[in-house]
């Protein structure tokens, strides 16, 4: 098996963020006695691959082979960007097949004296890629060791902060560039157009499609989006953010042009006050789930329901990305990332939510996003 290279390509920042996270994974392996580490990817959820590779493809399945904390090898399903993922990853040893797991499965059978593998992304793994490597390597004992890697990412360092920062930043920008551009006759779709190119300009990509939610007398929490032209009066819902070399902001703001009407004014003022009372919470030593009862307590208190959790982990991820704030109990620790998104989604109002970016402290917090938060913008 090829042994992996940092090619002069990589930054040194990389070069040392790699080595760290790929020596903590080796050193679990080793706790639970396995004798090389998987490590599975899909769209939509490549974090575990992606934090061991740094990179990840749009389309298909992945799978890191570790078998020493500087000897891996990855199959991807197609083999489109083989020369980026070496060129960014210091992995020499990259293949691209629509059959991935066989080649995986020759790889374990050339490790001499191997016995047991971990395996991490259990959860997502195929049925039938798992049923084969048990069919071929029927002695091979499999440990699920998911969870202890997860960890790893639970708390970010200085330089994923960095990362982060960066993606609010450009968050931020296009926020404000926005703000100053919406008019009525302006739809949705034009606006989520604007937005994705203005992300993209920045040299960034998109954390997840913007939403672009218009309009008071149809409320729904979340939806595509749609060829609406928006109104003076309207309550403009704009969740978007901003991606850094991985890194993914999220953040929203509501806006209306002109005047509220009574019934937005006293909810804007809830999630303001919900989101006030949810940031008191973020602090080392405090359960996690204040956050979301905090901000419920507000909500209710107006006659409404907080409908989804307040808020959830940021980095490598949005909503996937560790910890949901709605029912874990343990505490914040610094270096954790949260957004915090208070929502009212009701008739006569329309879509009203407000979310902030933030990292957790030893003293306390740091706000990663900084946006305007008036709701008024004047015609």
């Amino acid at each position: 098996m090829a042994k992996s290279k940092a090619p002069k390509e990589i930054p040194n920042k990389w070069q040392d963020e790699l080595k760290a996270r790929r020596k903590a994974i080796w050193e679990i392996a080793q706790e639970k006695g396995c004798d090389a580490v998987l490590i599975f990817g899909s769209p939509g959820h490549s974090q575990p691959f992606r934090y061991v590779t740094n990179f990840a493809p749009e389309l298909g399945d992945m799978f890191a082979l570790m078998t020493g904390e500087n000897e891996i090898s990855c199959v991807l399903n197609f083999d489109w960007r083989l020369i980026e993922a070496r060129r960014i990853s210091g992995i020499d040893n990259w293949q691209g097949d629509l059959q991935a797991m066989p080649l995986i499965v020759d790889t374990i059978m050339n490790i001499p004296r191997i016995k047991s593998l971990g395996v991490v992304g259990t959860s997502r793994l195929p049925a039938t890629d798992y049923y084969y490597m048990t069919a071929v390597l029927p002695e091979l004992v499999t440990t699920d060791i998911s969870s202890s890697v997860n960890r790893l990412r639970h708390k970010k360092s200085a330089f994923e902060v960095e990362l982060l920062k960066k993606a609010c930043n450009i968050t931020d920008e296009v926020f404000a560039t926005i703000r100053s551009e919406l008019k009525p006759g302006m739809t949705e779709h034009e606006i989520a157009a604007r937005i994705t190119y203005l992300i993209n300009s920045q040299g960034a990509g998109l954390s997840f499609e913007p939403v672009v939610i218009t309009g008071n007398n149809d409320p729904i929490m979340i939806r595509a989006t749609t060829n609406r032209a928006i109104n003076v009066g309207d309550s403009i819902m704009i969740d978007i953010g901003a991606e850094w070399e991985g890194y993914q902001a999220d953040a929203t703001r509501t806006f209306i042009i002109g005047k509220a009407n009574p019934k937005q004014e006293v909810v804007w003022s809830m999630v303001c006050d919900a989101l006030d009372a949810a940031i008191l919470h973020l602090r080392p030593g405090v359960p996690m789930n204040k956050t979301h009862y905090a901000a419920g307590r507000i909500i209710k208190s107006a006659g409404y329901e907080l409908i989804h959790r307040v808020g959830h982990g940021i980095g490598l991820a949005t909503s996937f990305e560790y910890p949901s704030l709605i029912d874990n109990t343990s505490p914040f620790e610094a270096g954790m990332t949260v957004c915090l998104e208070p929502g009212i989604y009701t008739k006569g109002a329309g879509n009203m939510k407000l979310e902030e970016c933030f990292v957790i402290t030893e003293e306390g917090y740091e706000q990663l996003t900084h946006a305007d938060t008036e709701l008024i913008i004047p015609v």
